[in-house]
Formats: C-alpha cells, structure tokens, sequence
C-alpha cells in the first residue's frame, strides 16, 4: 500500500511539473518543412543563445542561412559545426555585423546584396538587456540602437529583397511583454545616455522592446498590399548570455542556488527559438501577430495599445528615419 502511495504522489508531482513547465515553456514546433529551392534567411545575432538554436533548427531543411555575426572568429567556429551537422545540404554565409554601428548595418547589407538572391525571411534577433548605458559610436543610447534602431535600418535596406522573394516573405523580430509596461512616449532621455540605474536600465530595455513592437505593426501596415508579412515574437524566459549584465544572474553562486528554478521555468535556447521556427516555416500566419511561444502561437498576447496609436507609429518612424538619415539609400 505504502509502495502505492509513494508511487502516485510521484506521479502526481511528475504531471503538475510538467504542466507547469508545458504551460511556462509552450512545446516543440514538429513541422518538418524543408525547403526545395535554398531560400535565403538572414539573422541576426546567431552566435550563440536563440539565434544559434535556431540556425540549428534550420540548418538541415535546404535553405540558405545568412548569419550576421559581430565576432567573425565565432561565426566561423559556428558555420563549421553547421557544415558538420548538415554537409552539403546547406548554405552558411557569414558576415560581419556589429548592431552599435549603423555603418556596420550598412555594410552587411551590402554583403548580403552581393548574393544576389531575394530573401525568404530576415531575423531580427540579437539583442542586449540590463546594459550599462552609453552612447554608440552614431551617438545613440547603445540599448536602444542595438535592440531597435540597427534593426529598423536592417530590415528598411532589406525590404527591397524581401518584396522580390516570389512567395510570402516574413520579417520576423523578436520582442518581449517589457513593451507593456512603457507609458511615456517618445522618451528622448532613452535615446541619449542616461543617468546609471537598476530602473533605468529596465526602463531602457523596456523602450526598447516598445519601439520593435511598434515599428512592426506599422510596417504591417505600409506592407498590407504586399508579399512581405510581419511577426513579434516573445520568447520568453530563456537562458542566454543577455542576462550577464543582470546581477541576479550574473552572482555565480547565486545562478547556481537558482538551478532547480530555472530547469522547470526557464526554457532552453532551442525552446526559446521555437516561436521564431514557427513564424519562419509555417506556411500560413497572419500579416502581423505577437505571440509569447509556440503553445500560443495562434493567440494574441496581451500587449501595449499604444502600439496601435498612428500618432506614436508616425512619430517614432519619424525619428527612426532622422537618426539613420545618412545611412538609407532608399525609403518606403
């Protein structure tokens, strides 16, 4: 009997950890699509954390991966371990780009122009959090250049490439629910260096996400009449390096004592990425959505409605437009 009782309160945790954990983490993306004619997908930060995972989970299905890549030297090391994944079967370039510089955005533009293909879906994925603020070298706060301005600038050069692919072509960004909790906009303040502190630093990641989600949803709209699709996607909580500035995280004794926590709430790099597969691969989704992960890829998560305002999409596309002013070779 004792045996009995031992064994069903073992079942019992096991099934409500992994309800927990299903309901935290969402589940695997089981497509199975490959493609047939090598379609170009461009990512950004795809060195290590999600966009490795998902330069993983694409590297096997005939496309041509573009990674964008601020450590050369790692991108290498990362396009080798995908030749020796795959073989022959898939197409890794990699190029420099460093997202605090908008010459460098620039200039992998014109790298991935020189292939001369049309793209299938550009990836808006690096990003930085927590970070200690500072002006980049265009003179722009680096948490906001990084995570939103270079990637407005990317994926504007981009376009032209994206309206040439002969089917659906996706840009695909990934954001976080740290967007709902921005009331003030535009903040000046958050595009020039600010006073050091715990609460600016949340502030400014926060903006941040904000502007990605706004951008995207205006860029929906000019693109409605087009073949280019647009998708936020909210990976949630996912051990990546982006957390080594976040004390809580950063402390080793402290990462440590929070293992058996993480495990169950915190998802991999390729749960993370699962989201992103989705919106790369699934042959249908909508013109714009915001999804947290792969579980509620076809709900809409709760977002900011300010997003929706014109008035807030014109003057950030505004602003966005006067900070890369010297570097856009053509407008939409």
């Amino acid at each position: 009997m004792r045996l009995m009782q031992k064994f069903a309160l073992l079942f019992t945790i096991g099934t409500v950890t992994y309800a927990i954990r299903w309901y935290y983490i969402g589940r695997l993306y089981r497509n199975k699509r490959v493609f047939h004619g090598r379609e170009l997908i461009v990512i950004t930060g795809a060195t290590s954390g999600i966009g490795l995972a998902l330069a993983n989970e694409l590297a096997s299905r005939n496309c041509h991966l573009v990674l964008g890549c601020r450590n050369l030297t790692n991108g290498i090391l990362v396009r080798k371990k995908l030749e020796q994944q795959v073989g022959p079967a898939n197409i890794v370039d990699i190029f420099e780009l460093d997202l605090s510089s908008l010459k460098s955005v620039v200039g992998f533009v014109d790298s991935v122009n020189s292939l001369r293909k049309p793209i299938y879906a550009l990836v808006n994925n690096a990003g930085i959090f927590y970070a200690e603020p500072g002006l980049t070298i265009d003179g722009i706060e680096q948490t906001f250049q990084v995570n939103y301005l270079s990637h407005y600038l990317l994926t504007i050069l981009l376009l032209p490439k994206l309206k040439l692919y002969p089917g659906n072509s996706r840009v695909v960004t990934v954001s976080s629910k740290a967007h709902q909790d921005v009331e003030r906009f535009p903040d000046l303040e958050l595009h020039r260096e600010f006073d050091d502190s715990p609460s600016n630093r949340f502030r400014s990641y926060q903006y941040s996400k904000f502007s990605v989600v706004t951008f995207s949803q205006k860029l929906s709209s000019i693109l409605a009449n087009s073949n280019v699709t647009v998708h936020c996607v909210d990976p949630g909580n996912v051990e990546t390096d982006i957390y080594r500035s976040f004390p809580p995280l950063s402390n080793k004794l402290l990462f440590y004592l929070q293992k058996p926590i993480r495990l169950l709430l915190v998802k991999t790099p390729r749960e993370g990425a699962q989201g992103l597969l989705y919106a790369i691969i699934s042959p249908e989704t909508p013109r714009f959505y915001i999804t947290k992960h792969y579980s509620n890829s076809e709900e809409q998560q709760e977002v900011n409605p300010r997003i929706y305002n014109p008035i807030l999409g014109d003057t950030l596309w505004k602003l966005s437009r006067q900070l890369c002013r010297d570097h856009l070779l053509e407008l939409i």
